[in-house]
């Protein structure tokens, strides 16, 4: 039991230690900082150590007399609804806030949570996040009736990377400043955008962000009762992005007898943020359920630093960049293959309309691999009635292409 006068500590400190807090400027924010100004609660979801508590350390950092409470804390372990009307008590009673503003990170580990909001939300303004997709989910929905705006936080662009670093004012065309772009890009891609494991290039923190999705957010919330089977299959699609895979062949992987049974795991993986399942395009859905799938992890570190990939393999790491950015900018992530095995890694699609193809390669110094991405995407393109077409490589590529094809390099696109 948690006393009154211990809330209104607990409260006290972190205002003092939010607000002395030093935060960089994340390509969100000034979206939150407008949204922060209607009554609808807002609701920060993605993966695990992606930035959503500093996010909400910035919003209270801008909101005079805001509250922020992180129900990880171990003080809280064990409550239920109750605590959330006491310390809106202890709020309400010693804050005297004009304009009450409640910020209450992994707000899932409170069952109930949602009634609390719905009942107060006329006159509370509520930002909440978590780490699971079940945040989202029709329950929840149902008790909100609508009343939620959810906005997804992912791992760190390549240019937010860089302003945290202390390069967002470097100018590219500028041959000292693009050699430290450079030298941050080759940063980005082996050690990920986790706004603080990655920055500080900390091995040991980026592997437990993998241990804690798995062993806190999917194995209790989930009661898997193969916790082994469940782990090799994680390790499994994450060490192999981009590969195509089948829920038969991962039967064998998870060690188990059913395919339902794996796609109840990667489901649950999926809710985790882990991973994203990218389906081969068709304009019948039900042949992209049965098509075979590709994966790709939430982050390059995830991959270099929990997988078992046992080569660079630079380029798969490049594709899950892509992937990412992709979904960063709210794309609906394909790839497209035709009969003749000719593949396209990306097809970003509002709906069923598909947009753009994108074709990701570590370098096109050889003719014939050049020629293999430029058919692939010139078929996909007559197929798809697609006419915005990029090929994209790690160095700026040195090759004529046919139009409509436009060629960047990854770092140039993403910098764009």
């Amino acid at each position: 039991m948690i006393t009154s006068e211990k809330i209104r500590e607990i409260i006290k400190t972190w205002q003092l230690e939010i607000r002395q807090t030093i935060i960089f400027d994340r390509e969100i924010y000034p979206y939150l900082k407008e949204l922060m100004k209607s009554d609808t609660l807002i609701v920060l979801h993605g993966i695990r150590r992606s930035g959503k508590t500093y996010l909400m350390y910035q919003l209270l950092q801008d909101t005079p007399d805001a509250i922020y409470i992180n129900f990880e804390d171990e003080r809280f372990m064990g409550s239920d609804t109750g605590i959330l009307d006491e310390i809106y008590q202890v709020y309400a009673g010693f804050f005297n806030p004009e304009r009450p503003v409640m910020l209450l990170d992994e707000v899932q580990n409170i069952a109930g949570w949602e009634k609390f909001v719905a009942r107060l939300h006329h006159k509370v303004k509520f930002i909440v996040s978590g780490s699971n997709a079940t945040l989202m989910s029709s329950e929840y929905a149902t008790a909100l009736t609508g009343r939620h705006i959810p906005c997804r936080i992912h791992p760190l662009s390549f240019k937010e990377f860089l302003t945290a670093q202390g390069g967002k004012d470097l100018d590219r065309y500028i041959t000292e400043s693009l050699a430290r772009i450079a030298a941050h890009w080759s940063d980005y891609v082996q050690w990920g955008g986790f706004p603080y494991a990655s920055l500080k290039q900390e091995k040991s923190l980026l592997k437990s962000t993998f241990e804690a999705i798995l062993f806190r957010d999917v194995m209790p919330r989930f009661s898997i009762q193969n916790p082994a089977g469940m782990e090799m299959l994680a390790r499994y699609l994450i060490s192999n992005p981009g590969k195509l895979f089948s829920y038969r062949r991962l039967t064998e992987v998870a060690n188990v007898k059913h395919e339902d049974t794996v796609k109840t795991y990667i489901d649950h993986l999926e809710k985790a943020y882990l991973i994203t399942l990218v389906s081969r395009f068709d304009y019948s859905i039900r042949k992209q359920v049965i098509n075979q799938k590709k994966c790709y992890p939430a982050d390059t570190s995830i991959t270099r630093f929990s997988g078992n990939m046992f080569s660079e393999e630079r380029g798969r790491l490049l594709e899950t960049i892509v992937c990412n950015h992709l979904l960063r900018q709210g794309h609906q992530v394909y790839y497209w293959k035709n009969e003749q095995g000719k593949e396209v890694d990306f097809v970003a699609s509002n709906g069923l309309k598909p947009h753009t193809l994108i074709q990701v390669s570590e370098q096109l110094n050889d003719d014939r691999v050049a020629k293999r991405e430029i058919s692939a995407l010139l078929l996909g393109a007559e197929a798809l009635k697609v006419d915005q077409l990029i090929l994209l490589t790690d160095k700026e590529p040195q090759i004529s292409v046919p139009e409509p094809i436009t060629t960047k390099s990854i770092m140039d696109w993403m910098y764009d």
